[in-house]
């Protein structure tokens, strides 16, 4: 009874050491093709970006980004500020990460495509006639599509790092403090310098920059 039992124990541990090193090899083989970001210099402008990233080989992923302007704490643009971001962008990594157990990290470039559409308030000051116009609302739609490069780190194979920047073309209605909630307009500026007014209807030069932190998985 006594030899049955011990052999009964250590066949169990034999099976419970052989499953544990299998498991634990798994776990050390898996390739990290998800991740799960945010954007903080966002909060600090009046809205809250979540981005979603999957992996389709070393080389290749997607991106999809929800915006929801008004969650966040608007310290430097338009008070007020109420709607959503979408962005759709597809990356190719150029130089993977070296030492890295995932899919994800890497010097990229990627195109992307990215629509806002918010409304804000705004009190218009005449310069002509030194009238300040009621406060009221506005409201705004602008789209672009960006050529970006950036950066993303993978550390202790869960932790995300992701800095970028880029420039691409915009079209939309305008607004008056030329900021969209992911990226900004060169041409606004330029134009109110001048004293030529913003068409909507023409073509400008957008530029984006920042960085997200996020979970690999």
């Amino acid at each position: 009874m006594l030899k049955r039992c011990t052999s009964l124990l250590l066949l169990t541990f034999l099976l419970v050491h052989n499953v544990s090193s299998s498991l634990a090899q798994e776990g050390d083989n898996k390739i990290l093709k998800n991740d799960f970001k945010v954007t903080l210099l966002s909060l600090g402008s009046g809205s809250s970006r979540f981005t979603y990233e999957r992996a389709f080989s070393p080389t290749n992923s997607v991106e999809y980004t929800l915006g929801v302007i008004g969650w966040g704490w608007n310290f430097i643009n338009q008070p007020g500020p109420r709607g959503f971001l979408l962005k759709y962008a597809n990356k190719w990594t150029l130089i993977p990460q070296q030492n890295s157990n995932s899919w994800l990290g890497g010097f990229y470039v990627k195109p992307e495509v990215v629509i806002a559409h918010f409304n804000y308030l705004h009190k218009h000051y005449h310069e002509d006639s030194g009238v300040t116009d009621p406060i009221r609302r506005f409201r705004t739609t602008q789209g672009a599509i960006l050529g970006e490069i950036g950066y993303q780190l993978v550390l202790w194979d869960w932790f995300d790092f992701d800095i970028y920047a880029g420039l691409g073309p915009s079209m939309g209605t305008g607004n008056h403090n030329n900021y969209y909630h992911s990226f900004m307009i060169f041409d606004p500026w330029k134009m109110h310098q001048l004293g030529v007014e913003y068409k909507p209807d023409e073509v400008h030069l957008a530029f984006t920059a920042g960085f997200r932190i996020g979970i690999a998985f």
